[in-house]
């Protein structure tokens, strides 16, 4: 520290900052010392250092000259790799000209020797041998051939020529024992020489002739598969299946034995399908003569049970053309598996142009056609029927509409699938769409109105001679028609609740079987908007359910009435308690229904039902209090009734729990002792209808409800 800081950090002036002065400058002296000293302890090593270093440096001049040294012959070195790698690169040229000169006089002599060995082939009947001397002509590079020529003997005879000559005799006695061998039928010998077109050069052109030979087979075969001797069922599907095997397998067999060259099977299909489509087209003649009486409008036999086993039968047709074009595509992409994907492309869009313009697509158009107008006709004879079954008539307590329907239209969806064309399906679809919403029409008509005590809710206790009369009359017995009219209507509401469950399974099993049809995304949009006509059915028969809740509520409304006006009587005579049986009256009524409704209905519309008519007779009931007057014990019975419907409706219909605690809570008020004790009763009502209840009570005067603070 300097003088300067401690004379500032310090009052020198005194003789206790002078002591502290002195400590401080003995306290910095003593680290000088100690500093001092441990510079002086490292001196020795220093001057060590010093003395290797410069002998260090005596010896870089040394380094420097070897440096020096080893880059010169780096660099003579690298003078001598280039001339190396210029005089080894001379060396790989002239190699690679020597061996292309081989290689030319070897192409010459074999030109030469396969030329006379192709000659001599042909006069030995040596095709095989012929054959792969054309192959090695082939296989040679045309302007390697050129070249040796141009620099020989220009004015010698070309022997390409020589051997083009010979390579096209060849072909003519190939050809020529081709269309022999086809004559006799040998397929052993036809087989043979397809397998030497590829080598000369002409695979193109023994397809071709192989296919015309399996062609000439085909239609042979064809003729005898396509005779129908019995009249049995699906006897014509049979034909066709037999007429369509026979040209696959001729198709299969092209493939096998053209595996060598790929991309010349569609050459082949064009050859071999129209004698394909001309069977088709004979079959599916035959068949609409031998089925005309159910196929024709005007048929003697046209009914709905002579129209399945025909419908069975052109299903089976269309399904198998189908299956036979996804053979021919399956089998064209597999042959065109090793090729680029161009020609892969070019090969599918070929052999889906020859599958649009053959006859045989024509073919399934007219049978489809005949399908869909028999399949109309089926559903509509089937459904007439259905609806005739399910009319109502004296005696009958049960019917079948729905599932008659719904079974006629998953067993007509279903075969049209099968057919494999999503046209159909989709037409089909359509068609039972409409079909069940025309069997949902018939149904509302069913159930637009109930019978009189459709369920049984008994009637209010009698109070007098007065409301006896009403009672017993309404309680009557019903005879055996109305009986009948009652469980037959029961039965076309819980048809109508099946039938919206129905039509959506079904729509989701026609689309999700119907799906794997499907080639294209336009295709899926297409049939799920069809099955969606399924979804309006299904809504369809939801309204209807929902018309058969109101039908069912709409008669039993006059019993409703009476037991709101049973809930909010105030008694014969005010001072009279009521009995517990009165008291439970209308919650042992409603057990009764409950018990009913579960047993005719299904669990969701028995729960629907009750709470619908206990909500209404709760409301009704709350209407009605406020146009009696009550004493005490009037309201003590108002009360009463309400808290006993309350706690039944808290297992029995838990959906009107809420409307049947506002009317307790208005019994609570009209049972209260004093008009002041209003605001102890729990409730959610408002102070004017509070007061307005409390203002019903005969013996609560007007002054003290308007005072009330609510």
């Amino acid at each position: 520290m300097s003088l300067t800081l401690l004379l500032e950090k310090y009052d020198v002036s005194t003789e206790e900052g002078l002591q502290k002065a002195i400590t401080e400058i003995e306290k910095e002296e003593a680290e000088v010392d100690e500093a001092l000293s441990d510079v002086l302890s490292r001196a020795c090593s220093l001057e060590g250092r010093l003395r290797t270093a410069s002998q260090a440096y005596t010896k870089l001049g040394e380094v420097k000259a070897d440096a020096q040294v080893a880059a010169d012959m780096v660099d003579k070195t690298a003078v001598l790799a280039r001339d190396v790698s210029a005089k080894v690169r001379q060396l790989d040229l002239a190699r690679c000209r020597v061996a292309e000169c081989q290689r030319r006089v070897h192409d010459l002599i074999d030109l030469q020797l396969c030329s006379a060995g192709v000659e001599a082939a042909i006069k030995a009947h040596d095709y095989e041998t012929g054959a792969a001397h054309v192959s090695r002509f082939l296989s040679m590079d045309p302007r390697s051939l050129h070249a040796a020529r141009a620099r020989g003997a220009p004015s010698a005879p070309d022997p390409r020529r020589a051997m083009a000559k010979a390579a096209d005799t060849l072909r003519e006695h190939l050809v020529t024992r081709f269309q022999e061998a086809s004559k006799k039928e040998d397929d052993a010998a036809i087989e043979r020489l397809f397998k030497l077109f590829p080598q000369i050069g002409r695979a193109e052109e023994g397809v071709n002739l192989l296919a015309k030979y399996l062609a000439r087979q085909v239609e042979a075969n064809i003729r005898r598969a396509s005779v129908v001797s019995n009249t049995g069922p699906a006897v014509y599907a049979e034909a066709l299946t037999r007429v369509l095997e026979i040209g696959g397998a001729a198709v299969e067999r092209v493939r096998k034995l053209a595996t060598g060259t790929p991309g010349l099977l569609n050459a082949a299909i064009v050859i071999i399908q129209p004698v394909v489509c001309a069977g088709a087209s004979r079959v599916s003649a035959a068949l609409r003569s031998a089925r005309a009486d159910v196929l024709s409008p005007a048929g003697s036999k046209r009914n709905a049970l002579a129209a399945e086993p025909v419908l069975l039968e052109l299903a089976l047709c269309l399904n198998r053309i189908r299956l036979y074009f996804d053979f021919l595509t399956r089998k064209v992409e597999a042959d065109a598996s090793t090729l680029d994907e161009a020609n892969q492309k070019a090969a599918s869009e070929q052999i889906e142009k020859t599958i649009a313009k053959c006859e045989l697509t024509r073919t399934a158009q007219d049978l489809l056609g005949q399908y869909l107008a028999l399949e109309r006709f089926f559903l509509e004879e089937s459904v007439n029927k259905a609806l005739k079954l399910a009319a109502p008539s004296a005696g009958a307590v049960t019917s079948s509409l729905v599932d008659d329907v719904f079974f006629i239209a998953r067993k007509v969806i279903r075969r049209s699938i099968s057919t494999g064309s999503v046209d159909g399906a989709c037409a089909v679809l359509n068609e039972a769409g409409a079909l069940l919403e025309r069997a949902c029409a018939a149904l509302r008509r069913c159930v637009r109105a109930a019978p009189p005590d459709a369920l049984p809710l008994p009637a209010p206790p009698a109070r007098g001679p007065a409301d006896a009369a009403p009672a017993l009359a309404l309680n009557s017995r019903l005879n055996r028609d109305v009986e009948a009219q009652r469980s037959l209507f029961l039965a076309h509401m819980n048809e109508a609740e099946a039938g919206g469950e129905w039509a959506e399974r079904l729509a989701a099993e026609a689309v999700a079987e119907a799906a794997p049809l499907c080639r294209s995304r336009r295709e899926l949009d297409k049939l799920q908007s069809c099955a969606a006509g399924l979804g309006s059915a299904a809504a369809a028969f939801v309204a209807a359910h929902e018309l058969s809740l109101a039908a069912l509520a709409a008669a039993l409304k006059h019993k409703v009435v009476a037991w709101a006006e049973y809930l909010a009587d105030p008694g014969r005579d005010g001072d009279e308690a009521e009995d517990d049986c009165d008291a439970g009256a209308l919650p042992q009524a409603l057990e009764t229904l409950s018990e009913a409704a579960r047993q005719a209905l299904s669990a969701s519309s028995a729960e629907r039902l009750l709470s619908a008519l206990v909500s209404d007779v709760a409301a009704r009931a709350e209407a009605r209090v406020l146009l009696h007057h009550y004493t005490r014990m009037g309201g003590f019975l108002v009360e009463r009734r309400a808290r006993r419907l309350a706690a039944w409706c808290g297992g029995g219909a838990a959906a009107a729990r809420e409307r049947c605690a506002r009317l307790a809570a208005l019994g609570a008020l009209l049972a209260l002792d004093s008009a002041a004790h209003a605001a102890d009763v729990p409730h959610k009502l408002g102070p004017q209808l509070v007061r307005d209840v409390l203002a019903r009570r005969i013996d609560f005067k007007i002054e003290d409800i308007k005072r009330l603070k609510l």
